[in-house]
């Protein structure tokens, strides 16, 4: 009885691989007879799932070799007739991707012993010539996906031309490998579909391949440094700025902000002073440098040495929305600690408010309506709306209806 279960066993497990064998068999006559691809993979996919078959390099050579040859067949057509309805770039840069990934299943799968037990490959050779050959193909395919709006095929194909390249046994079958310019630039396209495809990390590390390929424009710290915020990753952000610093600081102060605001959320003042004063001594007429100086002064509640550093911001750079607006807003808050010290009797009142409040408004009003004035051309998508509410609050309490009004009409846009 147990030599029966034994033998009925051993019978279901041949039969069993005979017919996974007999899928991979008709999937390779459909494979060869130029059958579309989507079909092979629907015969062939119960070989992917079991034991005797899903460890073949035959099992996934097939339904990539079908995905190769489909677009070769599609590129030969749209060469003579690209107009042709069968010429479908999205459809056959998602061909590329499938062959791809099925040949590098199979590549490490293949290994034959032929009758005196030596080990040798079957497919490699041709899967190896065959992403080689198609190596170019796939910068135009992660093109064709980002028009498409398909952001996270366009990052595997393009991340697929650089794999190809970073792959030795791949590699040395590319015919002409292209200079670090142009893989710099197919990293930053292939960062820019991860962005679009909120996929912070991956676009994170597509721009420092860009970077470490030499693509050192100012946008790709600007985007990294955005896509890091995203993560969120303050440690990215610091790094980016550190190097974008000495190659673009000085036509943008946003690095040398990023930086101090590293180690301000750190409360490491020290540090953040520290780099914000050795800017000053490089560059003493940076307005913007005196303003980053004046956050950090309040943040520690220094509010006298903020103010001064607006000031001077503002003295250097009259047109420093930024400076304006803080000093106006600080003298604001001198107007009300004044006011919270006034004495209660009405004649008190009136002598105390025209002698130590009213000019503190009045002065900020000034100030605050060039804030506004420079915000508005400076920033007309992205307006500064606390500088409406702070003239909002001045001209109550200068009792000046007019113009409070006319505020009120600005806050209605």
């Amino acid at each position: 009885m147990k030599k029966l279960s034994f033998l009925a066993l051993s019978l279901a497990s041949v039969f069993a691989a005979s017919a996974q064998q007999a899928v991979l068999k008709e999937a390779e006559r459909a494979m060869k007879s130029g059958a579309d691809v989507a079909k092979v993979v629907e015969i062939v996919t119960p070989a992917f799932s079991d034991p005797e078959t899903a460890t073949l390099a035959q099992t996934w050579y097939i339904p990539g070799k079908a995905a190769f040859s489909q677009y070769d067949k599609l590129l030969g057509i749209k060469a003579f007739k690209p107009d042709d309805p069968q010429v479908d770039p999205v459809k056959m840069a998602n061909m590329l991707i499938s062959g791809y990934d099925y040949f590098m299943k199979a590549l490490p799968l293949d290994s034959v012993a032929d009758a005196k037990g030596k080990i040798k490959t079957k497919y490699s050779k041709d899967i190896v010539n065959t992403l080689a050959g198609h190596f170019s193909d796939y910068s135009a395919a992660g093109a064709d996906l980002f028009n498409a709006k398909d952001y996270k095929g366009a990052y595997q194909a393009w991340g697929i031309f650089t794999d190809i390249l970073e792959n030795p046994t791949l590699a040395k079958g590319v015919s002409k490998v292209p200079n670090d310019t142009l893989i710099g630039e197919i990293y930053f396209n292939q960062a820019l579909a991860a962005w679009q495809a909120d996929d912070f990390n991956g676009s994170f590390d597509a721009f420092m391949n860009a970077k470490n390929k030499g693509y050192n424009k100012k946008q790709l710290y600007d985007y990294a440094m955005a896509v890091a915020q995203n993560i969120p990753d303050n440690e990215k952000v610091l790094m980016v700025a550190r190097e974008a610093l000495p190659l673009y600081g000085a036509e943008d102060n946003n690095y040398m902000a990023q930086i101090v605001n590293y180690y301000l959320q750190a409360k490491d003042f020290d540090n953040a002073f520290k780099v914000i004063n050795d800017a000053i001594a490089a560059e003493p007429n940076n307005a913007q440098y005196y303003v980053i100086q004046g956050v950090l002064y309040e943040n520690q509640e220094k509010r006298p040495e903020a103010k001064a550093a607006y000031d001077k911001a503002r003295t250097i750079d009259p047109k420093n929305a930024q400076a304006q607006f803080n000093f106006g807003r600080i003298l604001c808050e001198e107007a009300y600690a004044a006011s919270d010290g006034a004495p209660t009797s009405p004649k008190e009142y009136d002598e105390y408010y025209n002698a130590n409040i009213k000019p503190l408004f009045v002065q900020a009003a000034d100030v605050l309506e060039s804030a506004y004035t420079l915000d508005q051309e400076q920033n007309p998508e992205y307006p500064n709306g606390d500088i409406l509410k702070y003239l909002e609050n001045v001209y109550y309490n200068l009792n000046d209806e007019a113009k409070l009004n006319d505020v009120k009409k600005r806050m209605a846009y």
